[in-house]
């Protein structure tokens, strides 16, 4: 489990080498001026810090004994889709590209990925072994009711909606609304066909739950 979470740490990385590139290293000086930047490299820093003192179990490739369709291709085209507004978000707020009017946003987005943050550690520390970036049933997969899922029923994936939201946003971002939207459609398809394969699986222990529960919003 200490290894998944060095993994999950370790993944942070390329993703802060991506922002560093496209913002330019020539000057990331003036990327740590603006305390909205400051802060989302500082949150990325002690997001992987918890990942491994909480020793989070971190596999996103486990398919399981039942995983849902060709998952493949649609991942990685998130995947592919992440890595390049990861590189273009700084890239265009360096030089004032597609770049909102006000820079109230960036703060705002540093809220929204402070808790879209929160909310996936707090997730994954629920979900244990059961986590996948597959729609599929772990060996001896149990519902998982307790922690933040005994109010939430899919907060990972509401994580997937303040996540990308805010990081366009720090970067005072005018693709904020479409990338939103993206997230948006791509989470309820994900929903559905989760909470379908939940129902089939655990009967009237999931429509119980579900009853009691809201997909992104506490009850």
């Amino acid at each position: 489990m200490l290894r998944s979470s060095f993994t999950l740490a370790v993944q942070l990385l390329p993703a802060i080498l991506l922002v560093m590139l496209g913002w330019g290293f020539d000057n990331l000086s003036a990327f740590f001026l603006n305390p909205a930047r400051a802060g989302l490299a500082a949150l990325a820093f002690a997001s992987a810090a918890i990942a491994v003192i909480l020793r989070l179990d971190f596999d996103p490739l486990r398919k399981g004994s039942n995983p849902q369709g060709h998952q493949g291709f649609q991942l990685g085209v998130l995947l592919f889709l992440s890595l390049v507004l990861l590189w273009f978000l700084p890239f265009a707020d360096s030089r004032q590209i597609l770049t909102l009017q006000y820079s109230y946003w960036r703060y705002l987005g540093l809220a929204l990925l402070c808790v879209g943050a929160g909310v996936r550690l707090f997730a994954l520390r629920a979900l244990g072994k059961h986590f996948s970036a597959y729609i599929t049933l772990q060996p001896d997969h149990r519902l998982v009711r307790d922690g933040i899922y005994a109010h939430i029923r899919h907060p990972l994936y509401l994580s997937l909606l303040l996540l990308p939201t805010g990081i366009a946003f720090v970067f005072n971002s005018a693709l904020a609304a479409p990338i939103l939207l993206l997230a948006a459609a791509f989470v309820m398809d994900r929903i559905r066909k989760e909470d379908r394969i939940l129902a089939r699986h655990f009967g009237e222990e999931f429509e119980e739950y579900r009853r009691h529960t809201r997909a992104l919003l506490p009850a």
